[in-house]
């Protein structure tokens, strides 16, 4: 079984492409529109990943049912939400964009227990409150005031993490998980819904080409898209989408990091027990089995051994 470090390690570097994708984000939508970026993305997410799958000598798998869910996924998990977030990062600041998404964990909690065979215990509910609360002692009672304005396009960037819980759902759900086919096939997916929705209301060829879009572009689709969706399939197959969404509880941590390493900002005592109290939460729910199935499987070795 893959250890919990591991997955922390992936966690954390998935931590790391997310949180700097709302910086680059905010750069984008100043001259791209938001259905057009969030095509452009998995557009060259999805040519990445299957130039890599070719040199590989992999193929895109063929079954019908397989791509229905690849569909499904690119849908709700790349198409709906890239484009949301796009949108609602028009008006309000990345820093509270990443603040509004934190409530992922909590929403992939719930769902992967009614919809999924996730395990909702008090140890993973006390881990997501634990992380939870990091975030609130990190952002401070004056950040949570603002959250009142621009109404509307927050609403939208928490209904982008729900689309983010739900589509590590179905994530779940796909067989034997092969991260660069099934990564491949939903960007695909992706691609084939955005682009008639980009064409018929934005003109895509309209955007102004210089080297920030292009670069822009570049970063979105190779680092938070491609190489993100691979991970994100790895650590949803080995601990759930509950243990993946807490990645959304260390996005606000990595702002303060690349204030601190970038623009000199200072890290006081807040951030230090904030950063503990999330990794905390991380690790407690972490820990233990993330399915009834692995309930089940440890059950089973046990008596297994006592048997030997």
């Amino acid at each position: 079984m893959p250890t919990l470090a591991r997955d922390l390690s992936l966690l954390v570097v998935l931590a790391v492409m997310w949180s700097s994708s709302f910086t680059v984000i905010k750069v984008g939508v100043e001259t791209i529109p938001p259905v057009t970026l969030a095509l452009l993305r998995v557009a060259i997410g999805a040519v990445l990943l299957y130039a890599w799958l070719r040199l590989k000598g992999f193929r895109l798998p063929t079954e019908p049912r397989l791509w229905w869910s690849f569909f499904l996924i690119g849908t709700i998990g790349n198409a709906f939400p890239f484009t949301l977030i796009n949108w609602g990062e028009q008006a309000i600041p990345s820093g509270l964009a990443v603040i509004v998404i934190a409530t992922m964990p909590l929403a992939a909690l719930v769902l992967g227990r009614i919809f999924s065979d996730e395990i909702l215990n008090a140890r993973r509910l006390v881990g997501v409150l634990i992380g939870f609360a990091g975030v609130v002692v990190l952002i401070g009672p004056f950040e949570l005031l603002a959250l009142g304005d621009q109404a509307l396009r927050q609403l939208a960037v928490a209904t982008a993490g729900v689309c983010y819980a739900i589509a590590g759902i179905l994530v779940r759900k796909l067989p034997t998980a092969k991260p660069l086919e099934h990564g491949t096939g939903v960007l695909i997916a992706s691609v084939v819904v955005l682009l008639p929705a980009a064409l018929t209301a934005e003109q895509p060829w309209t955007v102004e080409v210089n080297a920030e879009t292009v670069l822009v572009s570049l970063y979105l689709g190779v680092f938070p898209t491609a190489i993100a969706t691979i991970l994100l399939i790895i650590v949803i197959a080995s601990r759930g989408v509950t243990f993946l969404a807490l990645n959304n509880y260390l996005i606000p941590l990595m702002g303060v990091l690349w204030g601190y390493l970038f623009l000199g900002e200072t890290v006081g005592n807040d951030q230090l027990i904030a950063l503990a109290l999330i990794f905390a939460g991380i690790a407690v729910a972490g820990i233990g089995p993330a399915t009834r199935k692995d309930v089940d499987k440890r059950a089973g070795d046990k008596q297994a051994e006592k048997t030997v």
